[in-house]
């Protein structure tokens, strides 16, 4: 389930950061075209493509934190995740973009020194950006937003890129116009990596890939740990955008009732939802503790296929009055059965359960255990 604490706080960091992105891209180039500095011209259109990913970033989070709908029963987190990947792929692109450039500036010489004015305008820009970066990174971390996290590290690219061009406006003051292309190759780089580890991260989401093994490990202690429960099966868990959903068999005592064996699995989920903040959903399956695959679990007809033929043999037997209930139990052995009966008052329960039994047995192979129960006296307060 999506935490509105939560929601909120990555959608004002967001906005926060929208917000500074157009003022400084709008100052940046500006500037640059004043104080003839095509590296920060270039470093404001930079700030504009982070607003534009700002935007992304709002609308993925404003659909992923939907409640759950008939078309996507688990939730939206997957947009945050989609969002992820597509934030990734920008990374990537402008690291690629970033070579180029810097390519060409290597192989075509120093630019024209700028305005000394420039220095103050980018330093400002480099001070804001990497704020924003922290604030950004700390609110992603926080609600375990994989998307806020790469939107952070996009703050970065721009604090870099405004590094980037500090370097070469600074070094061309003093003749050094190689600095900036190097710094921006090597930059670049740095981009590349932080691209390849978020859509990596977002792929793996989007495929179903197994949550990591320490978080698999907490979950399974804590079922564990719940009374009732005797092992786990099948315990699968995925990410879905900020939210980690999971699945699994919980084993229970086979001769336990169903409604015991509910209720184990409820508090098991309870306790798991309550105590592990990186869950948001659990889907547990009561099964019965042991083998069951053989030919009790597998051959044994249901309960629609014998319970005419067993309430007849029952009912057939001069010492049984009524009957109350039928059980069917399913195990490795065959089919156990058990009966809720009212008796004669002079019958013998012993020998009526065994002369049941060896008729059930003759007409049923798969019976292979009967217990019959002597209705009792139920007291109410």
């Amino acid at each position: 389930m999506t935490n509105p604490l939560q929601t909120r706080a990555k959608t004002r960091v967001t906005l926060a950061g929208a917000a500074i992105n157009l003022v400084l891209s709008i100052l940046k180039i500006i500037a640059g075209f004043a104080l003839a500095s095509p590296a920060l011209v270039a470093d404001g259109f930079h700030s504009l493509g982070d607003m534009a990913s700002d935007i992304m970033v709002l609308w993925a989070l404003r659909h992923s934190a939907r409640a759950p709908d008939a078309d996507h029963p688990y939730g939206h987190g997957r947009f945050e995740t989609l969002a992820t990947l597509a934030l990734a792929a920008v990374l990537v692109l402008t690291g690629v973009g970033v070579i180029w450039d810097a390519a060409g500036r290597l192989a075509g010489g120093p630019d024209i020194a700028p305005g000394a004015l420039a220095l103050v305008v980018v330093a400002v820009s480099i001070l804001i950006k990497e704020g924003l970066f922290h604030y950004t990174l700390r609110v992603g971390r926080a609600t375990g937003s994989a998307l806020l996290e790469a939107n952070a590290w996009h703050h970065r690219t721009d604090a870099l890129s405004s590094v980037v061009a500090l370097v070469g406006i600074g070094a061309a003051q003093f003749g050094f116009g190689w600095a900036d292309p190097l710094a921006a190759i090597i930059i670049a780089l740095m981009l590349l990596h932080a691209g390849w580890g978020f859509g990596k991260t977002a792929a793996a989401e989007l495929v179903d890939t197994q949550a990591p093994d320490d978080l698999r490990t907490t979950l399974e202690g804590n079922l564990n740990a719940t009374p009732g429960v005797q092992g786990l099966r099948d315990l699968r868990m995925r990410k879905h955008g900020a939210q980690t959903l999971a699945d699994v068999s919980v084993m229970v005592d086979p001769q336990i009732s169903v409604t015991e064996g509910h209720r184990i699995a409820e508090v098991a989920r309870a306790r798991a939802l309550d105590e592990i903040d990186a869950l948001s959903d659990l889907v547990i399956h009561v099964e019965p503790a042991g083998h069951f695959e053989g030919f009790g679990a597998e051959a044994a007809p249901l309960r629609a296929e014998v319970e005419g033929m067993i309430l007849t043999l029952a009912k057939a037997h001069p010492m049984i009055v009524t009957l109350e209930s039928l059980r069917l139990g399913y195990f490795d052995d065959g089919l156990h059965v058990e009966l809720l009966a009212d008796l004669r008052p002079d019958a013998d329960p012993v020998r009526t359960e065994s002369q049941l039994a060896e008729t059930l047995t003759d007409a049923l192979p798969e019976v292979v255990v009967l217990r019959l129960h002597r209705i009792s006296t139920v007291l109410r307060d």
